[in-house]
């Protein structure tokens, strides 16, 4: 066995040896068409980049065994040899996660959207009539009474004529005044709701006023402005407009009563209101019998 290793590592020294030794072989003879074609224009070299390697991560395996020491030792040592370095594996990273691959086409603009027919609501129903439940009388029960129709409320009878508080006096009724007029034809005198101790008449001619009286304890003498003349056993109110008197009132006292007979005429204008002042002037007190 020692004579085999001996022999190997001998025969290994003498080949490195020799090739050291050995002279380079000279450069082959430059020829016409090489000479030709350096004689040209430097043309930049293209390099091409060698693609990486790929790199290899070695997968873990058994643990070698550890070798034995020999015990017994060469005759003569071997010549040392370098060993061989190896590069640290190289550890990548697991992935964290993976995106599957896309199936379907990235469209260039946007999905066109489904045109919808618009929505009409459904017409409301009516709703069904439900009709009361005729249920039956339970046996030896009294069934209730039908309610008694309802009557028409009775009409009111018409409100009566209104009854005319006015009395048109007759020449009877004229005769027994505390006073005297006198009346042109068509007019009449009208007496309305008394007071306690008063009566006031009115002297028209058909509806329009024009004279009133009033026979009392006391009146409100005088209700014109005016200038106050005492004559014929009167007071009265004298107004004078655009140079014309107008005698508007008129005040007699009595001793028995009634005790005051107030007289004014009534608003008028033109023939009405010279007809209202000759009728005023025309009451005067009736004489005692």
């Amino acid at each position: 066995m020692k004579v085999r290793l001996f022999t190997a590592a001998a025969v290994l020294a003498l080949a490195g040896a020799a090739h050291a030794q050995t002279a380079p072989a000279a450069p082959p003879p430059t020829s016409d068409l090489t000479r030709d074609l350096n004689s040209g224009p430097p043309v930049p070299a293209a390099y091409i980049a060698p693609p990486p390697a790929p790199v290899v991560t070695p997968a873990p395996g058994p643990a070698a065994p550890a070798a034995t020491p020999s015990t017994t030792a060469p005759a003569e040592a071997a010549p040392s040899m370098p060993a061989p370095t190896t590069a640290p594996p190289v550890v990548r990273p697991a992935p964290t996660a993976t995106t599957p691959p896309r199936t379907t086409p990235i469209p260039a603009g946007p999905a066109p959207q489904p045109r919808m027919a618009p929505i009409t609501p459904p017409a409301a129903a009516p709703a069904p009539r439900t009709q009361p439940l005729a249920t039956a009388p339970a046996a030896g029960s009294v069934p209730p009474a039908a309610a008694p129709a309802a009557t028409p409320a009775p009409t009111p009878p018409p409100p009566p004529p209104a009854v005319s508080t006015l009395t048109v006096l007759d020449s009877a009724a004229r005769a027994a005044l505390p006073f005297t007029v006198t009346l042109p034809p068509g007019f009449e005198i009208v007496t309305g709701r008394p007071g306690p101790d008063f009566r006031i008449y009115t002297i028209r001619r058909g509806e329009q006023s024009f004279v009133m009286i009033y026979a009392g304890p006391a009146s409100q003498f005088p209700i014109y402005s005016g200038q106050m003349v005492e004559a014929g056993g009167r007071a009265s109110v004298v107004s004078t407009e655009d140079g014309v008197r107008h005698a508007q009132e008129h005040l007699f006292q009595r001793p028995d009563a009634p005790r005051e007979i107030h007289v004014w005429t009534m608003s008028l204008d033109g023939a009405d209101r010279a007809m209202a002042e000759g009728i005023a002037q025309s009451v005067d007190l009736r004489p005692a019998p």
